[in-house]
């Protein structure tokens, strides 16, 4: 061998051997386990779950593309997601978890972060991380977080996640689920686990309904939530590893609303061979998923919307972050997605175009979000035209028809052009410049006039249903709410249980119609409470109004807003009972301050048989009365009144009615006391009838 080429090779070798290179020999295997139990949506394995990041500062070789796209996890059952990383041997590597293309979790803080909300983790070894959830939280948590409480003692108990997702119960209204049914989800199984108050047959186990994270600066927003969701103790003496356990859902503190009925099979699962804590996949209730809609057409929509009100009102300031949120109930194939919208030059108009697969010739719903400090505030809408239930959640969600393939939608927040509201959408967020004493004045008619009109007020969370006029002047009235306490109210507590003892005299929440407390003439059908505000209450109120203190104004969440005036030291507030659901109070004219029914007619329950004219109630009457009549099949009808001279003093209908029960309102204000005379015509049926209007 020639020397030179000898003495060569020598020193490559002893090169080598001193100064190796840095390479593959100096990378280290990371193993990642992730949990998306705390992800208040339906991930599966069509579902992207990513891990993103960076290794060490300025690492050209970091695995995680700096912050970029990010590295797949592999989805390995369940809720349950895995990958294996080889890094540049560093001392630490940062990154997050994402789910899809936007949903990053929030930041973290503690152990095992990097101080600026990231994971930390150590990748100077091969390792096996322990098991991480996403960080589904309103603030930082640690990221070594569980979604269930950890067991006392872990020797001697592990922990089992149950997640159940009611949303096709909750959009059909299957099991007769009704609002208040949302605080009895439960589990119910096999005993054999032992522990009190944990999985039983004869005792219900309650879950907590999941709550959509806010912002938090991403672009990243859960749909609307039915998830419900809760950690049981499993005592391990009791149980052995591969162990099959029973166990089912229900809806309530009873029998008679729980899954999987009619010789269905029970849920089983397996107990884990380690006996340490485990989640087991969220499943539908019942085994029944929402049905899907068909979204066949790819449309191109532009949001714009005016802020010069929302910002007048104190709900908006230049510098928060207003977002859109499209797609709600399956209008859209996506779930609901939320954008940014950007502001227009120097101008109030914010605007964001997106592509979206929905139906043309459908509704979009969608709703507008405002982001402060980090922290999103869903805004809180009505929409009297909706065609549906309304006391469906999808009437607080905007709609829009959608015409074409490319079209623009509209919106000014914060307007309203009817005295009938939830507004302001964005309550005011800032606190009281001064003290204000706050009258609260609140017109009762409403409850009146829809009662007699043959409807019944019912109580969403109670037995306080109002069936008869008189039970409201006798059972009294009562305001709950933020309004009335907690940071944003003079009293303890925000929310006071609904039933019958806030409206006892001893309570702050009752209203008077005495003139005592405030209120100015007695029996006058307003009723008035008072209430002092201090400079650490919020200007923008949320409330909600109570017949005995039931929940029986309105459908559950369909409160009211408004803004405390902090101009003066003093602010009457007028509130007119049932403003927030003009779909449901129809007999009376929110505009006018009036009984919708004068000169209209409402439908009453039942099916007419034939045509009747009924006497009128009461008689004599003082200064009005109802009036109800049947039709048998769609007729033109006429109803008037006449005076004892025969005169016509009034056209209560004239036009096309549908076939049912109806019932119209006349008032004799303007009439002087005497006898009169009310005659119905419809078709060959005639009839007439008196009666007494007594000053």
């Amino acid at each position: 061998m020639n020397k030179i080429l000898f003495f060569s090779l020598v020193a490559l070798l002893v090169t080598a051997v001193l100064f190796p290179a840095p390479a593959q020999a100096q990378r280290k295997n990371v193993t990642f386990y992730v949990n998306t139990a705390t992800v208040p949506d339906t991930l599966g394995a069509k579902s992207v779950v990513v891990l993103v990041g960076s290794g060490r500062p300025h690492d050209a070789d970091s695995v995680m593309t700096s912050w970029g796209g990010g590295d797949t996890l592999q989805y390995v059952g369940g809720d349950y997601w895995k990958t294996t990383l080889s890094f540049a041997a560093a001392d630490t590597a940062v990154y997050k978890i994402r789910i899809g293309a936007n949903g990053y979790e929030k930041d973290l803080t503690g152990a095992g972060t990097d101080g600026g909300g990231h994971r930390q983790v150590d990748v100077s070894k091969d390792s096996t991380l322990p098991l991480q959830f996403w960080n589904n939280n309103q603030i930082p948590f640690d990221p070594n977080f569980r979604p269930y409480t950890a067991s006392a003692a872990s020797d001697t108990f592990f922990t089992v996640y149950f997640r159940v997702n009611l949303k096709a119960v909750t959009d059909n209204l299957t099991f007769s689920w009704i609002p208040a049914d949302k605080d009895s989800v439960a589990v119910r199984g096999d005993s054999k686990a032992g522990g009190s108050g944990q999985l039983t047959w004869g005792t219900s186990s309650y879950l907590t309904q999941e709550h959509q994270p806010g912002d938090g600066g991403s672009q990243f927003q859960m749909p609307f939530n039915s998830f419900y969701s809760g950690g049981l103790k499993f005592r391990k003496s009791q149980v052995h590893p591969g162990d099959t356990v029973s166990y089912k859902f229900l809806i309530g503190s009873d029998w008679g609303k729980d899954e999987l009925q009619g010789g269905k099979p029970n849920r089983i699962f397996v107990i884990p061979s380690n006996l340490q804590d485990t989640t087991l996949h969220w499943v539908w209730y019942d085994n029944t998923a929402p049905t899907a809609v068909s979204n066949g057409d790819t449309v191109l929509v532009t949001y714009q919307t005016n802020m010069t009100h929302a910002i007048a009102t104190g709900g908006f300031k230049n510098g928060d972050t207003v977002v859109v949120q499209q797609g709600f109930f399956s209008t859209a194939t996506e779930s609901p997605r939320q954008r940014r919208l950007a502001r227009q030059g120097i101008t109030q108009i914010y605007k964001y175009t997106d592509t979206v697969v929905t139906s043309v010739g459908h509704n979009l719903d969608y709703e507008y979000d405002i982001v402060k400090k980090g922290v999103a505030v869903r805004e809180n809408y009505y929409n009297f035209q909706f065609a549906g239930d309304p006391t469906n959640s999808e009437a607080e969600k905007r709609q829009f028809m959608v015409p074409s393939k490319t079209f623009t939608i509209l919106d000014t927040i914060n307007t309203v052009s009817s005295a009938a509201r939830r507004q302001p959408e964005f309550p005011n967020q800032d606190t009281l410049l001064q003290g204000v004493k706050v009258t609260w004045v609140v017109d009762m008619r409403p409850a009146y006039y829809q009662v007699w009109a043959g409807a019944t007020l019912k109580d969403g969370q109670g037995s306080a249903d109002v069936t008869k006029v008189d039970s409201i002047k006798a059972w009294g009235v009562a305001i709950n709410g933020p309004a009335t306490g907690g940071p944003n109210g003079p009293l303890a507590n925000d929310w006071a249980p609904w039933d019958s003892h806030i409206t006892a005299d001893s309570s702050a929440r009752k209203l008077w119609d005495n003139a005592t407390h405030g209120d100015v003439k007695n029996n006058d059908t307003l009723y008035t409470v008072n209430f002092n505000y201090t400079t650490k209450n919020k200007k923008g109120v949320v409330f909600k109004l109570g017949v005995r203190g039931g929940d029986n104004e309105s459908g559950f969440g369909l409160n009211h807003l408004t803004n405390i005036d902090d101009s003066t030291p003093f602010d009457t507030i007028l509130v007119q009972w049932g403003s927030q659901n003009t779909g449901f109070y129809t007999a009376w004219n929110y505009d006018t301050h009036k009984p919708a029914i004068l000169g209209g007619v409402v439908t009453l329950p039942g099916v007419a048989r034939v045509y009747a004219l009924e006497q009128n109630y009461p008689n004599p009457f003082n200064p009005s009365t109802k009036i109800e009549f049947s039709i048998p099949v769609q007729s033109e009808v006429r109803l008037t009144v006449y005076n004892i001279l025969g005169q016509e003093v009034a056209t209560l209908v004239n036009g096309t009615l549908k076939a049912g029960k109806q019932a119209v309102t006349f008032d004799g204000t303007r009439l002087a006391s005497g006898v009169y005379i009310y005659r119905m015509t419809a078709g060959q049926f005639v009839s007439t009838k008196k009666m007494m209007f007594l000053k």
